[in-house]
């Protein structure tokens, strides 16, 4: 069969506001994956050819790369509707709309991080046109999280004799870090030892994103430097909301197939907190747990070949043939 492709940067009115996506991808496939980013605040649609250079997605469906309200081109949000309510509903708004422009009965949702989380909260509450869901490095107690993370970076530095880091950690204290600068200083040391990618460290990251930014087709000057600006603004507002969440107490059901991706060294979220979510949500559709032993809080960078085969498997989509990736390691349990 033919293809019909689609290279379209589009913005859906959701809520009162424009909110961007890049449609990539085949038409004719008739399968659509919403990806939606982790963060709070970060863009996505900067990341589409790297994400596509690895994952080869776009063969066998249309992908729509999302810059939710207050992140990338769709940074122009009213602060006030920056909560994690209103990006929930904002998930539930944009399958609809997908479903309406590309002319299909369901959207299959990939979310990482508090992404997986946003789209799990929008399956419980509603699940008409929902697919399947693939939650990478989902957030599930965000006080957990946070204490974990924060004592991973402080061991670290302290077994390194890091003490620029153990300056900076004691300097914000123990969690919670409500307020962009502690939980960006945080970040910066969970990244810098390994904790949310193995391979690359804090500057490595942060630079591959500024230049992506810079760099995109998508986004003029303006547009990328109003985009770095939206990131701290976004977490400022959100961090507020995310304090005292416990997805465990808001979904203990749902109604779509659901597989969640872990990696081993994650740093970010405890694996063996969402090991634990996993065996007791209850999944009447199916449910299950791949791990990801080499990676940290991003196996499809990490561990890109294995990811794109479990993906493809998670969603139910007959794999097209890519050029040959290095050998990775992932299991299903």
């Amino acid at each position: 069969m033919t293809t019909r492709s689609i290279d379209s940067l589009e913005s859906f009115d959701i809520a009162g506001m424009a909110q961007w996506v890049l449609l990539r991808g085949d038409l004719r496939s008739r399968r659509v994956l919403l990806i939606v980013q982790q963060g709070p605040g970060l863009p996505l649609i900067h990341e589409a050819n790297a994400i596509e250079r690895r994952l080869h997605l776009e063969a066998g469906s249309v992908v729509a790369y999302w810059d939710q309200r207050g992140t990338g081109k769709s940074w122009n949000a009213d602060p006030s509707t920056i909560t994690l309510a209103r990006l929930v509903a904002d998930v539930r708004a944009m399958v609809d709309a997908l479903c309406a422009r590309l002319d299909v009965d369901r959207v299959d949702i990939l979310g990482f991080s508090i992404g997986a989380t946003l789209a799990t909260l929008a399956a419980a509450q509603n699940p008409a046109r929902l697919g399947r869901i693939v939650a990478v490095g989902i957030d599930v107690d965000f006080a957990e999280s946070e204490r974990y993370a924060y004592a991973f970076a402080s061991g670290e530095a302290a077994r390194r004799g890091d003490r620029r880091a153990q300056r900076q950690l004691q300097a914000i204290g123990a969690p919670p870090h409500d307020t962009a600068k502690r939980f960006m200083t945080r970040a910066r040391w969970v990244t810098a030892y390994g904790g949310i990618d193995r391979s690359r460290g804090f500057f490595g990251m942060l630079w591959a994103n500024v230049w992506m930014l810079l760099s995109s087709p998508h986004y003029s000057i303006p547009e990328a430097l109003q985009a770095l600006r939206a990131i701290e603004r976004t977490q400022e507002r959100m961090l507020a909301h995310l304090q005292g969440f416990d997805l465990r107490a808001l979904v203990s059901r749902i109604e779509v197939p659901i597989v969640f991706f872990q990696g081993r060294h994650d740093f970010a979220t405890p694996p063996d907190l969402v090991a634990s979510y996993v065996d007791a949500l209850d999944a009447p559709r199916g449910k299950s747990l791949v791990w990801f032993e080499g990676s940290a809080h991003m196996p499809h960078y990490e561990e890109p070949a294995r990811f794109r085969s479990a993906l493809l498997r998670a969603l139910d989509v007959a794999a097209v043939p890519v050029p040959a990736l290095a050998p990775q390691h992932a299991t299903a349990h």
